[in-house]
């Protein structure tokens, strides 16, 4: 079985579509080359099975992501849990992509390949992605 890359490594492997820009001597953060903007990454973690956020996420069907119950602790903060979905974005919304990640053995492992959307259909959910970024 093929092991299925982590967003991140998938966005840094696009080189035609990103590329990884310099800061100080060992910093770098990867940008968009469409747009030049900076990529934003993020998270949300969920309180349910894998396999609901799964399904949802292969249909690409946000509105049922969306609907799921979000990870929150008895204040009703955000909290952490064993599902989550990684999110990578800029703020234009000229791209968002997902992918969703269960901890096994307390490693992070992706269970679907990344879902990279681009240009117009990337500005429609990108407002859906946003509020699902527990991290802004």
């Amino acid at each position: 079985m093929t092991e299925i890359l982590r967003l991140d490594d998938y966005l840094n492997s696009l080189t035609d579509k990103f590329e990884k820009r310099k800061k100080l001597l060992i910093l770098s953060s990867l940008f968009y080359r469409k747009s030049s903007e900076k990529v934003i990454t993020g998270f949300r973690y969920f309180d349910c099975p894998i396999d609901p956020l799964k399904e949802a996420f292969e249909r690409q069907d946000f509105a049922a992501i969306m609907a799921l119950p979000f990870a929150v602790d008895e204040d009703g903060d955000v909290d952490t849990s064993a599902v989550l979905l990684d999110l990578a974005y800029t703020y234009s919304g000229a791209f968002v992509a997902a992918q969703p990640v269960e901890y096994q053995d307390y490693n992070p492992t992706p269970v679907a390949s990344p879902l990279l959307i681009e240009g117009e259909p990337a500005k429609q959910l990108f407002a859906l992605i946003k509020e699902l970024d527990q991290t802004e």
